[in-house]
């Protein structure tokens, strides 16, 4: 449920004045949150950790022009920064080899960069090690850690290394956009685009015998970097995000933000997965876009001089939330760094994520704050 739902009750259905009446002991605060109630919702955090725009000083926003709320910080001069943050046995697990986990760290940010029609250009790293030293560990992060600066064209500039009970990392990137997109600026009548093939990770992650791709996929995701930048400067996209934490999410959260709902098509959705994988496990690290109908062929013109792949699957409608051509329920998510309920069964022939493991994500909105 979102935050503004809640208001300041955090508490579950169950912990009601109605169901507790009575219950409370004596001189409980009857606001307090009840201990055996589920998490809040990663959005919820969130929405508790913004600040009100009208508490900072003027300076301390000085040429911002998006904060949170996208998929990156933007300021006026095209200035993008963002950051994203890996806990070993949270964002990877044994699927990972430690240049996976190198490389991922730096995709998830690129891709950041990119939905907004940016070009990452620097990060700063932060890593904490548990002692005794891996030495062995360190040396294949940073050659994948390398190998993805080296792909993406990312200098890095500084960071900062400590001591800490499990690994960590976290890496900030910046980049410049020479015409920025938003997530806020879709258009009722707009098709929706996304590139690639979505539940490749998901098949990766959950799937007893993965493909050799999906495998891939989900260790070391090459989100279209350049080709969002292209698109964004070809001045024919209307909206941009990143699809990390699946499409069902994350086109809702276009859809909040730009004041639209929208309808897909599930048929047309590219990948062979099943529905739930290829819209409700995230990963993939590909672009959704939306442009106008009337703008068709020069969006193909584009992706193509960029050799990738890009599937029409719905539109952007004046009515809210989102719809399925033909009916039918969107499938629940099936990951949440903070989950309200019971995790929801896997796909027939997977396995469950278990105890919230997977590869790294970047909680955005969602995102970064």
């Amino acid at each position: 449920m979102p935050a503004s739902d809640n208001g300041g009750d955090r508490r579950g259905p169950e912990a009601s004045s109605s169901s507790r009446a009575g219950s409370e002991p004596a001189g409980a605060d009857p606001a307090a949150p009840d201990p055996e109630a589920p998490d809040p919702d990663e959005d919820w955090i969130i929405d508790r950790l913004t600040v009100d725009p009208s508490r900072i000083p003027a300076a301390g926003a000085a040429g911002l022009r998006v904060g949170i709320g996208d998929d990156a910080a933007l300021f006026e001069d095209g200035r993008i920064i963002t950051v994203d943050s890996m806990i070993e046995g949270v964002h990877w697990d044994d699927k990972l080899a430690p240049g996976d986990v190198g490389w991922k760290l730096v995709a998830v940010n690129v891709s950041d960069i990119a939905a907004m029609g940016g070009r990452p250009s620097y990060a700063l790293l932060a890593l904490g090690l548990p002692s005794p030293l891996d030495r062995a560990w360190v040396e294949a992060f940073a050659d994948g850690l390398h190998a993805a600066c080296a792909r993406w064209g990312v200098r890095l500039i500084g960071g900062d290394t400590t001591r800490a009970p499990i690994r960590t990392a976290s890496l900030t990137v910046g980049g410049h956009a020479e015409r920025p997109v938003l997530r806020s600026t879709g258009q009722v009548g707009d098709d929706v685009w996304v590139t690639g093939r979505l539940g490749l990770a998901a098949e990766g992650f959950l799937a007893l015998a993965p493909r050799p791709e999906a495998r891939a996929r989900l260790r070391r995701p090459e989100p279209p970097v350049a080709f969002a930048a292209a698109l964004a400067e070809s001045g024919l996209v209307t909206a941009m995000m990143d699809l990390s934490d699946g499409l069902a999410r994350d086109l809702g959260r276009l859809c909040v933000a730009s004041g639209c709902g929208a309808s897909i098509d599930p048929s047309a959705l590219p990948g062979d997965g099943a529905l739930a994988w290829r819209v409700g496990f995230g990963e993939d690290y590909e672009l959704l876009f939306c442009a106008a109908a009337a703008s068709r062929d020069a969006v193909r013109s584009v992706a193509s001089m960029q050799e990738i792949s890009i599937s029409r699957v719905g539109r952007l409608e004046a009515r809210p939330g989102l719809r399925l051509v033909g009916g039918g329920e969107w499938p629940p998510s099936l990951f949440a760094h903070f989950p309200t309920a019971a995790p929801a069964v896997a796909p027939t022939g997977a396995r469950h994520a278990g105890a919230g493991l997977r590869a790294p994500r970047a909680p955005r909105t969602g995102g970064a704050l």
